[in-house]
């Protein structure tokens, strides 16, 4: 862990940010810890399954919305 001042934070943000991709960097203001940059961790989460569609919870039409979808489509 490396311990930098606010001051050096100031005159060199960008150059501190970079650096704790690599280690994680305490700030100090007057030699009191304020705040910690540290490397930012991707966590995975977990997708859910996909366990395919119930059909029977939609609801039944006996036509082809295709045409209906077409036609409002072309309205200006």
């Amino acid at each position: 862990m490396k311990t930098i001042s606010i001051k050096e934070l100031h005159a060199a943000t960008g150059h501190w940010v970079r650096a704790a991709k690599k280690q994680t960097i305490i700030v100090t203001d007057r030699g009191e810890k304020i705040a910690t940059i540290k490397p930012h961790v991707e966590e995975a989460v977990p997708r859910p399954v996909f366990s395919g569609r119930d059909w029977s919870k939609l609801p039944k039409i006996d036509f082809d919305s295709t045409a209906i979808i077409s036609e409002d489509r072309e309205r200006p």
